[in-house]
């Protein structure tokens, strides 16, 4: 791919725009930019350092147990079964 280069904003046209819209504009310093920019690129990268992994988990390849968690609803009287009153 081909090198982005920089491009240069015409300051006179912009603090016109920002004027006519009742704006105030600020430019900020360059050679402060350039300042923070070289300090930037000076900083250390950080190390880099990969994270442990867990150990595999081990299934049980043993035979399946069948649980049976619902209750019998054969004997229970329902509350829409029940003789009515008289």
């Amino acid at each position: 791919m081909p090198r982005v280069q920089g491009f240069t904003l015409q300051l006179d046209a912009l603090q016109q725009i920002a004027t006519a819209s009742g704006l105030q504009w600020v430019n900020s310093d360059a050679e402060k930019i350039a300042a923070a920019q070289a300090a930037i690129a000076a900083e250390p990268k950080p190390v880099r350092i990969p994270r442990e992994r867990p150990p595999a988990v081990v299934l049980d390849e043993g035979p399946l147990v069948l649980v049976e968690t619902r209750r019998d609803l054969s004997a229970m009287t329902l509350p829409f079964e029940a003789q009515p009153k008289a």
